[in-house]
Parts: structure tokens; sequence; C-alpha cells
């Protein structure tokens, strides 16, 4: 039989246990629209930049074209992603807001606005733009998963759960995998005290990304509500050894030490944790 609280003597009870919503990278890549110029055309040059992490230079070199070409669906998306992501989130949602106007049957606008939406807690306003999306493209496994974190922050499981285990049948006929829905499922049963049932879909986020930190995490946390606590550790251990800055890694890890009475390891897991907290 599983449980589910873990206490920490002296410290708070478990803090992540019950967090909701879990920000994916908020866009991996903005998807391509297909450029005329082979590499030269001003917008697949800002698109490159955006992608590399280039957001001012990226934003005006698609702010010049725009104001040439202001009916121009792509490059109101360019712009508006990248003031985004230089910390200009209400423009950013004009922009794209512009852009799905520009193009009604485009599924990546209303994504990436639903995207802007769930990140500046416009969360029934991303519900509308990602069921619009998949209206649009009902094949795409990304915004299957991010409908499931919408109704996750609604607080609406049942539909949250349907979503993700939508967005992995998607998948699986995929060539192309992704391990964020059988995480963010894995991640919901856990939360909602099926820790067995969280495990199977964690084991398989992490074959789909072996090295991942957090995906090791949420793993431990489920096979340690299960009584399964060295393979938690084990892999607490790891996700430490990878990713030191990991406060969650460090917290977890320092419960079950302490639950093992390994009071002296705990203490430095602790402290780490502690001050991993403070930035």
């Amino acid at each position: 039989m599983c449980t589910h609280v873990l206490l920490a003597g002296g410290f708070p009870l478990e803090r992540f246990s019950c967090m909701v919503i879990r920000a994916l990278p908020l866009l991996v890549a903005l998807s391509a629209p297909i450029f005329p110029q082979g590499g030269t055309h001003p917008l697949e040059r800002a698109l490159a930049l955006f992608n590399a992490g280039k957001y001012q230079d990226s934003f005006d070199l698609a702010s010049a074209y725009l104001l040439q070409n202001p009916l121009s669906e792509p490059a109101h998306k360019i712009v508006g992603m990248n003031q985004y992501m230089l910390g200009k989130p209400e423009e950013a949602l004009q922009e794209v807001k512009r852009a799905t106007e520009l193009a009604p049957n485009d599924a990546d606008a209303f994504y990436y606005l639903g995207r802007l939406h769930f990140s500046t807690d416009k969360v029934a306003a991303a519900l509308s733009d990602f069921q619009r999306a998949l209206e649009l493209d009902p094949s795409s496994v990304r915004t299957e998963n991010q409908l499931g974190q919408t109704y996750e922050a609604l607080g609406r499981w049942p539909d949250a759960e349907r979503a993700y285990l939508k967005a992995i049948e998607i998948e699986r006929s995929q060539a192309k995998k992704s391990e964020w829905p059988y995480f963010n499922l894995g991640v919901l049963y856990h939360n909602t005290m099926r820790a067995e049932e969280a495990v199977a879909y964690l084991q398989e986020a992490l074959r789909r990304n072996p090295s991942w930190a957090q995906g090791k995490v949420k793993l431990a946390a489920a096979l340690a509500s299960c009584k399964k606590i060295e393979q938690a550790m084990a892999l607490l251990e790891g996700a430490v050894e990878t990713e030191p800055l990991n406060a969650e890694a460090h917290y977890r890890l320092a419960l079950l030490l302490t639950k093992t009475g390994k009071a002296q390891e705990a203490k430095q897991h602790f402290e780490a944790f502690e001050q991993l907290s403070k930035r």
C-alpha cells in the first residue's frame, strides 16, 4: 500500500507534492513557416536567433520586418514571443493575439497564445486557446499535454488525466517522442494518491529522457511513497550528482536520509536545500 506524505523533522512538511503548474520550457522552439529564400529571409533569420536565445537581436530584426509588413502573421508571432522572453508579457499577448486574427486557422498561433495566457496566469483564456489549437491540429502532442496542465491549474483532475492520456496515445503513434505527457500524468497521479500508477508513467518519461534530473526526482518521490526507499535514494543521488542546484532533489534526499537514520548526511542536503531556496 502506497503512502503519500513524508515528514521532515524540524523542517517544513513535504512542499513539492502538491505543486500543480509545472512549467514546461516556455518555447523550446518556434515553429518555422516556409520561407522562399532558403535561409536569407529576415523572419527566418529572426526565428533562428530566437531559437538560439538571442531574443533582442531576433526582436529587432522581426520588428523591422513588421514595420514594412504589418499584416505578416509570422512577424507578429516572432515579435510577440521575443517580447515575452524580454520581460514584456502584456505586449507579447497583444502581438500574438494579432497573429491569431491574421491567421485564424494557424494552430501554432493559438498554441503560443495559450502558452502566454498560461504563463501570465490567465488560465481560462489559455484553455480556450488550446482547445482551438486542437480543433485545428488534433494530432499535436504538445498542445494536448498543455491542455492537461491547464485543466490541472483549474482543478479539473479527471479532464487533466484524459488530456495526458490522449497526448500519450498520440505520442505513441508518432516518430517524435516526448517525455512530457508521461511526466505530467505521473506527477498528477502521485499528487492524487495514486503512486503505483505514477511510478509506471514516470518510468516511461525517463525511458524517453534517461538523464533528466527532474524526472528522476519525481520518480523517486513516487517510489518513496510505495516504500521503495533504496530505489528512490539511488535516483535522488544521481539527480544531485548531475544537477547539484536542484533544490527539490536535495530536499527529497534529505527526507529519505532522515527516514533511514543517516542524520549527518541528511543535514548536509537540508542545508543545501535551504541555500538554494534563497536564490
